[in-house]
């Protein structure tokens, strides 16, 4: 998807528009290489400089209640354990075993008795993970109001801010972290993408480093979803504090995330641009995202800066505001882009792929960055169109050559369409049908998370994905599809090639289930009794 990207910006700027600026010459190069001067640019120093964040907490906002409606409940199908029961079993070994003493949700080993941790694992964007379970937890205190999940909370927000402080540079977070007190399942000390912490006082501290939009992204969403929800201001102002740490330094260094750890002067890490020219996604990706970012610091900083930054230079909304130049606007103006939201309406913007090719992590970072920017935004038609974002790129398409999110059971991403559409099931079968098969998916959910006993698959290919695996033409069921600690941005069709041996011992994180689970019912799709 990128690389046609990159492709069509070439074909554009070199044969349509032979004069288009010099900076296009590294669109078609390595991530990793010399990036545009624009874009390498530090927006004359700290953020405060250009929008001025005093970092007070918003106290006018308000949550928006749940619509309730008539959601259909997967009746067809009956389990032994309640939906309400896994939910309570994986809220109960999330936090006694699942929670590591670095403050990080983690995947485990147990020991012989299938009790205690023997160690925990490092697994790729482990913040992700943590973002991701946080929020969850934020839905369960706001349906619950248990007092007991602050705690919870309280540890996984300590353990992101160390997962920052590791790196020796305020605003950066690591993609995961190791403590020297922390028995861990991974040998970190050949891999090239760990350091040792550069920080004073986190001697023995390692760190994962090269951070992506995919780990942030997950960060934000914990954030936005928790500062929303919870109710405790020391929690609320924790997270502003933290908020404007990374607003210093994103928009600081024109969205882009820099690492600092071979550079004292940074540099872009591979997948940290997230400007609407980037080159390396669509530009209605990178825009959302962005937005997303800006737009849930803007709410809980309260701060008139970023708030004109927002609505002045991202939405194009405010023509008085002194805007720095972070988009290559040779690029904008040909891509005819005046907004980010104009980015993100654009048919350059699409995820929907044909051939098996589509790309279900870049759903699922839509999905998190898609949530707090229209439960944030007041503004009644800006909004709307942030809805028809969702409703035209990341749910359903009645082409049969792309395969649309409502008719395979994704529970994240049918849930969080269903509480943010505000569409009646009773008026929309596709939405109906869409969310009586999420609930199916969840009733199929295995009730532990061990690594189970999944036989060869034996389903006729249709194609082969993204990944060259092959596919099949219908959604594989769970009891024959095997899964880690986030089932939701994997190929539910992709076919299972060798045996998988169970292994009790190895345990996976429940921030999947957990997610879907608690967002459902704090929109009223779930009822406590299913």
């Amino acid at each position: 998807m990128g690389k046609s990207f990159y492709l069509l910006s070439v074909f554009l700027c070199f044969v349509i528009l032979p004069a288009c600026n010099s900076n296009t010459e590294n669109i078609d190069g390595d991530l990793d290489s010399e990036v545009q001067d624009a874009e390498e640019t530090e927006l004359d120093g700290d953020l405060e400089a250009e929008v001025d964040i005093d970092g007070d907490i918003e106290e006018d906002f308000e949550q928006e209640s749940p619509l309730v409606y008539n959601w259909p409940k997967c009746a067809q199908l009956q389990t032994n354990k309640t939906l309400a029961e896994k939910a309570a079993y994986f809220d109960k070994v999330a936090k006694e075993r699942h929670i590591a003493p670095d403050g990080l949700i983690r995947n485990i080993y147990l020991n012989d008795d299938l009790e205690s941790v023997k160690h925990y694992y490092h697994v790729p964007s482990t913040m992700l993970w943590t973002g991701m379970y946080l929020a969850s937890q934020a839905f369960r205190y706001a349906v619950t109001k248990d007092e007991t999940i602050l705690d919870t909370a309280r540890l996984l927000l300590e353990g992101l801010h160390q997962n920052m402080k590791v790196t020796g540079h305020k605003g950066l977070y690591g993609r995961s972290h190791s403590r020297p007190d922390v028995t861990y399942g991974n040998d970190t000390t050949n891999n090239w993408d760990w350091a040792d912490s550069p920080a004073e006082g986190y001697e023995g501290w390692r760190f994962n480093f090269d951070v992506s939009k995919d780990s942030y992204d997950g960060l934000f969403f914990g954030y936005a979803i928790a500062w929303q929800l919870f109710d405790d201001a020391q929690i609320k102002s924790d997270i502003a504090n933290r908020l404007q740490e990374l607003m210093d330094e994103f928009v600081g260094n024109g969205l882009q995330i820099k690492d600092y750890i071979n550079d004292p002067a940074g540099v872009v890490t591979e997948h940290g641009r997230l400007m609407a020219t980037a080159g390396d996604d669509w530009p209605g990706f990178n825009a959302l995202l962005a937005s997303s970012w800006v737009k849930t610091s803007q709410v809980a900083l309260d701060d008139q800066g970023l708030d004109d930054f927002y609505y002045g230079c991202l939405m194009g909304m405010r023509e008085d505001v002194d805007c720095p130049e972070i988009d290559d606007p040779t690029m904008m103006q040909l891509l005819k882009i005046e907004s980010y939201v104009d980015a993100m309406e654009q048919p350059l913007f699409e995820l929907f792929t044909p051939d098996c090719d589509q790309n279900y992590d870049s759903f699922d970072m839509c999905y998190q960055a898609i949530y707090p920017l229209i439960t944030f935004e007041k503004d009644p038609q800006l909004k709307a169109r942030f809805i028809d974002v969702m409703k035209n790129k990341l749910f359903h398409t009645d082409d049969p050559q792309y395969q649309s999110i409502a008719t395979y059971g994704n529970a994240y991403f049918t849930f969080s369409y269903a509480g943010l559409s505000g569409d009646d099931p009773e008026e929309d079968q596709v939405l109906s049908d869409a969310v009586d098969l999420a609930i199916c998916v969840l009733k199929e959910f295995p009730e532990e998370k061990f690594k189970r006993y999944i036989p060869k698959g034996e389903q006729e290919v249709a194609c082969t994905n993204r990944l060259d695996k092959p596919t099949s033409a219908e959604r594989i069921p769970l009891a024959e599809y095997d899964f880690d600690n986030y089932l939701w941005r994997l190929d539910f069709f992709e076919i299972v090639q060798n045996e998988i041996p169970e292994d009790k011992q190895m345990v996976y994180s429940p921030e999947d289930f957990l997610i879907a689970y608690w967002m459902a019912r704090y929109h009223n799709i779930i009822s406590e009794d299913m």
